[in-house]
């Protein structure tokens, strides 16, 4: 049966209607007859059955059923037939074009149906249909929705405008009942389009009334006033109108100076404008910098449970979090940290108790108190978030608040205050493995991806590329230059075949920098280029961006505190990495300023905890001590002077750089080379000073201990198994090995 006007103005459907839906869309419409089984499926059959169908069944004010069929129609007439799984109850019906068709009348349609039901068709005209049809910007479409909203609400209740987090990004504000429950979606309809919000929506926690706060951030797409919202959950629908009025507040910066107690509204606004480019995070920062939330401890006491969050940091994939808790009697259930839509997660899942100290009430003395460090994995996170929010859980249920002061941003800064989580001496194992690696790991990415080289300059290079480039870092000490560049200048075979690159990886010395080698050039006529990165990201880093400027097929990495002792140092090294194809990198012998021994090639041992630390042969020793002299296969060799094949450089994969600001990267370098089958040489007929950790010395970013400690747990999780065979096969204990210089101290290899 084809439409019937004169039929659909009654809002009987007892014979199946068909009306447009959409500008080449069909709604077939039917209401099931009572003898038409209760618990059968209802089926359109036709001769080449649509693509998309969707169909759904809504209840009759009287019991009884209407069914609905969406489609398109093709351009001809078409016959169809409705009937029931077993065919027994049938009805034909003829399917005209969709141009053909009368819009959908909504309000006849929704004159017989349940009160539920009419809820039920909105939701689905706004999920399932407009998404399968794919009809989001459809005029015809647009229209029905609004008719269908205006008869479900009448008179819809006002929605506004708060601020702009930036433009085309306002923070909407409407009031919905608070037996709406939790929001499922929110769309917005505009004079021809209905479109999904990708919004995450806050609503207030003290319902005043039935009635509630909502707030949500719109998105670039929103449509321009007047705009119908539309606010979807489990329970029911809220349609609310958005008039062309002026925001509340004139910034974000106003609205959030007085908003401080909104702190889930706060959090929403950090994570939309982390997703922003041009600066959204930068901004998500300064807001929380400029206006914190308070600081919330509860004080050491020794009648009632008593904590603090001191470390609290949103990285890319999870949240680190530490502090203490004191907890006299059993009433203490545990920490959790409080998510943005107030989800408590326990820290206590993944976390590591020490024991430590914290201030007294009265501040005047100090109390034993359980440190304590956890790590809380996140699929989605919430920003750059400076102040998390944690909660002290007791055993009665009741919720205490902790707030830390703000945290740092910055990843340098982070990862230092990661450092600081756990005493050196509790650092173990269990902390490493699933609180401090995954966090530092993150860190250590997100200031990779900020390093880059911001500047070189080339100070007298040949147009033909040298057989040796020389890498030097230089962070922050540049005592040493004018001794190494005039320990290289009366070299005749270096100056012949080598070029020099100077990597400065403190970029705030630049000036100095380049003003020193400029004038060591005009003295001594080296070729160089210089290097400058654009921030502080490490010695492994810095190599690696020197290498990538080395034109040389031998490349050499030299620390900034080696000098050469003699003249022909280079050609030694060279020689035997020019003759064998197996050698894959060589080291040198290196000596104090006493001329003891620093260096004569690399080991591994055990400490007590069964982490390999490296070691030096023979360290200590005097220079001419007599197993130093012997030139032979080592395991491997010092970054303070390392010399390889720029293509074995490259195969290895160069430094690693997800080692803490500098330690390991040398041996991690020599296990990879010989995982590509080739041995490494030590040769004492090459020497040179080495001025050890000078400018490590002056760094204050390198915390000492635990910083260490987490190098050598990462390079045995990484090596254990090679450094093992390694050491019992190939290179027991030397037995020329004085006992002194098998102490179990750790070494730190490059500066």
């Amino acid at each position: 049966m084809t439409f019937d006007e004169s039929k659909s103005a009654t809002g009987d459907f007892t014979d199946a209607e068909i009306f447009r839906l959409g500008l080449d869309l069909a709604i077939l419409i039917w209401d099931l007859p009572a003898a038409f089984p209760a618990a059968a499926r209802c089926m359109l059959a036709t001769d080449e059955p649509p693509v998309p169908l969707v169909s759904m069944t809504l209840p009759l004010k009287d019991g009884r059923q209407r069914m609905f069929f969406a489609m398109r129609p093709g351009k001809q007439l078409e016959s169809m037939r409705i009937c029931s799984e077993d065919g027994r109850t049938s009805h034909n019906v003829v399917m005209l074009p969709a141009r053909a068709l009368a819009p959908l009348d909504v309000p006849v349609l929704f004159a017989d149906l349940a009160s539920e039901a009419r809820i039920k068709f909105v939701s689905n005209l706004l999920t399932v249909w407009r998404s399968a049809f794919r009809i989001s910007n459809d005029p015809v479409f647009s229209m029905i929705v609004e008719d269908a909203l205006y008869a479900l609400v009448p008179e819809p209740r006002a929605a506004s405008i708060v601020c702009h987090i930036a433009h085309g990004h306002p923070v909407i504000e409407t009031a919905i009942n608070a037996d709406l429950g939790d929001i499922t979606g929110v769309y917005a309809l505009g004079a021809a389009s209905v479109s999904r919000m990708s919004a995450r929506v806050v609503t207030g926690r003290n319902a005043k009334k039935g009635w509630q706060s909502c707030h949500f951030i719109a998105e670039a797409s929103f449509p321009s006033a007047p705009v119908l919202i539309v606010l979807l959950s489990r329970n029911g629908v809220a349609v609310r109108q958005l008039s062309d009025s002026k925001p509340r507040y004139p910034s974000l910066q106003a609205w959030w100076g007085k908003h401080r107690s909104s702190v889930n509204l706060r959090e929403m606004i950090v994570r939309r404008l982390a997703s922003l480019p041009e600066g959204g995070a930068a901004t998500a920062i300064d807001l929380q910098v400029r206006a914190p939330l308070a600081a919330r401890r509860i004080a050491k006491s020794s009648m009632h449970p008593s904590g603090e969050i001191d470390l609290a940091l949103v990285l890319q994939d999870g949240l680190i979090a530490g502090g203490w808790f004191h907890s006299p009697t059993s009433v203490l259930a545990g920490i959790d940290y409080v998510k943005d839509d107030g989800t408590a997660v326990p820290l206590d899942g993944n976390s590591y108790e020490f024991p430590a100290w914290a201030q007294d009430k009265d501040e005047t003395g100090k109390t034993e108190v359980t440190g304590f460090v956890a790590w809380v994995p996140m699929t989605e996170t919430p920003g750059p978030l400076l102040q998390p929010r944690f909660q002290m859980r007791l055993s009665s249920g009741t919720v205490r608040p902790l707030v830390p002061k703000p945290q740092p941003y910055e990843p340098m800064t982070q990862r230092n205050h990661i450092l600081r989580a756990v005493p050196p001496q509790h650092a173990v194992d269990r902390a490493f493995r699933t609180i401090l690696a995954p966090a530092l790991q993150n860190v250590e990415q997100r200031l990779g991806r900020t390093i880059e080289v911001n500047y070189t300059k080339d100070y007298g290079l040949t147009k033909s590329a040298p057989l040796v480039s020389i890498v030097v870092p230089l962070y922050r000490v540049l005592d040493f230059l004018r001794f190494q560049l005039s320990g290289m200048a009366t070299d005749p075979w270096l100056t012949n075949n080598a070029e020099l690159i100077y990597v400065l990886d403190s970029p705030e010395i630049q000036d100095e920098a380049e003003h020193l080698l400029g004038g060591l050039h005009i003295l001594h006529g080296l070729p160089m280029k210089f290097v400058v990165m654009n921030r502080n990201g490490g010695y492994a880093r810095a190599c690696n961006a020197g290498a990538r400027f080395a034109r040389g097929d031998i490349l050499v990495m030299l620390n900034s505190d080696v000098v050469p002792c003699a003249k022909g140092w280079l050609q030694l090294l060279v020689r035997p990495l020019l003759e064998s194809n197996k050698l894959g990198a060589i080291g040198p012998k290196l000596i104090f300023e006493d001329g003891s021994l620093q260096h004569a090639g690399l080991y591994f041992a055990r400490d007590r905890h069964e982490i390999w630390l490296n070691h030096h042969y023979y360290k200590g020793m005097p220079g001419d001590y007599a197993p130093a002299q012997r030139a032979r296969n080592v395991p491997g060799v010092t970054g303070a002077c390392l010399v390889t094949r720029r293509d074995t450089y490259e195969r290895a994969g160069g430094f690693s750089e997800d080692y803490v600001i500098g330690d390991y990267e040398d041996s991690d370098l020599c296990l990879k080379i010989r995982r590509l089958g080739l041995h490494i040489a030590y040769e004492p007929a090459s020497c040179l000073y080495h001025f050890e950790r000078r400018s490590i010395r002056r760094s204050q970013d390198y915390m000492r201990g635990v910083a260490s400690q987490y190098n050598s747990w990462l390079h045995t999780q990484r090596w254990k198994e090679d450094i093992n065979e390694l050491m019992t096969t190939q290179f027991g204990r030397d037995p020329d090995l004085p006992a002194a210089s098998t102490r179990r101290t750790r070494e730190r290899n490059a500066a």
